[in-house]
């Protein structure tokens, strides 16, 4: 009873992709993979049956012939349904990219007469007017935020990442970012503690993405550790690669979601419930620069005890 209900389920989750998929049975992957498994395994048992009670060849060739004439037909159908979904992922980050940089515009205008407003470049404002101004230029940090992310992963996506590797100076960035989170930090009674010599190589990377790389791991690392919490950043030499780690004491990553913690828009369950701000794309770009960057990046992680980041990068050579 329970593997006949087991095959049901397992039937209704195929149907169930492939409507997501919006493609038919024939053209869905998962569906047409199991048909085609059961029909190799029937021709070959059905082959062996032929072949052991029939000596005609041409008959043997003729069942073998439209056998594959099958597989033939429907691997014209598996064809076309990866072609609808590969149209379909193509639309989507053309998409995107076009609205992200139609969004840039108006954005950027907004921050402009936001920064004019609270220098009080068009006169006095009242200190509720402000709070509320406060508020407006946060959201649209953020949305600023969102849509530089959405860029940078059609661009990704599309191969079309461009990184401009030179000279950089890791320790110096590293400070810098913790500089600026460091009043986040206090705000949320969180320790920063770096150990790192100032001596530290430097590595060949593109330093602005490489900086955008270090904050979205300190911003997870300060969203994700409750008051009273610690944040350590260490980085030294390992042969030609500089190591660095960024280890947090906060919620840590359940260990069945850690497989698709570095894909897009995931967010796992637990931090789902301290209700943060975040998109789940932040890891997702992070791994790309870094592994185009000729570098690795991995985690370690415990519920309830924290996790850290690791990454290597190529220490910078004449």
């Amino acid at each position: 009873m329970f593997r006949f209900l087991s095959k049901i389920n397992f039937f209704a989750n195929v149907f169930r992709e492939c409507r997501e998929y919006n493609l038919g049975p024939w053209q869905c992957p998962t569906f047409v993979f199991f048909v085609l498994g059961m029909v190799n395994i029937a021709a070959m048992i059905g082959t062996y049956l032929i072949a052991k009670n029939y000596t005609d060849p041409e008959f043997v060739a003729l069942i073998i012939i439209s056998i594959a004439a099958f597989f033939f037909i429907i691997s014209h159908s598996v064809t076309q349904g990866f072609s609808r979904l590969a149209q379909a992922n193509k639309m989507k980050t053309e998409f995107v990219s076009i609205a992200s940089h139609q969004l840039r515009t108006p954005l950027s205008a907004m921050r402009w007469i936001i920064n004019l407003l609270t220098d009080n470049r068009v006169g006095e404002m009242t200190s509720e007017q402000k709070n509320y101004l406060k508020l407006l230029e946060e959201s649209n940090s953020r949305m600023i935020k969102l849509v530089n992310d959405l860029l940078d992963v059609s661009r990704i996506e599309m191969g079309r990442i461009i990184l401009r590797p030179r000279q950089t100076n890791l320790y110096v960035l590293i400070q810098k970012t913790i500089d600026d989170f460091s009043q986040m930090a206090q705000a949320n009674n969180i320790k920063i503690k770096l150990e790192a010599p100032e001596t530290l190589p430097n590595v060949y990377a593109d330093s602005e993405k490489l900086s955008l790389v270090i904050q979205n791991l300190m911003d997870n690392a300060v969203k994700y550790t409750k008051n009273r919490g610690e944040i350590k950043i260490q980085a030294d030499v390992e042969g030609k690669f500089v190591k660095v780690s960024v280890r947090d004491s906060g919620v840590g990553i359940p260990e069945n979601q850690q497989k698709y913690i570095f894909q897009k828009f995931f967010r796992s369950d637990n931090i789902l419930k301290h209700q943060t701000v975040g998109t789940g794309l932040g890891l997702f770009i992070a791994k790309s620069v870094i592994e185009e960057s000729q570098g690795k990046i991995w985690f370690e992680s415990k519920t309830g005890q924290g996790t850290t980041f690791y990454f290597t990068l190529p220490v910078y050579s004449l």
